[in-house]
């Protein structure tokens, strides 16, 4: 049996997991600053690559986006670390 009338759903994997890595790297970033670094990379460069294969664009973005935030997230936290640590 056909389904003519819709079109078949595109794969988004990267996107996907550059979202996942996004949420991940915020996350656990808070907590701690290596993981919001790698997981924060990662899923930028997926991102990145997954807008280049014309994945959907929401997912695509937001895991773009959260990625950079847990980078950021993870930057500040190693310069709170430092800071703590040249007052003691």
């Amino acid at each position: 049996m056909s389904n003519s009338g819709n079109a078949p759903a595109q794969s988004n994997t990267f996107g996907v997991v550059s979202l996942v890595l996004g949420i991940v790297g915020v996350v656990g970033g808070i907590f701690v600053a290596l993981i919001g670094i790698i997981a924060g990379i990662i899923g930028l460069v997926l991102g990145i690559l997954a807008r280049k294969r014309g994945g959907s664009r929401g997912t695509v973005l937001a895991g773009i986006i959260l990625s950079a935030v847990a980078i950021v997230i993870g930057i500040v936290g190693y310069i709170l670390t430092a800071v703590i640590l040249t007052q003691s």
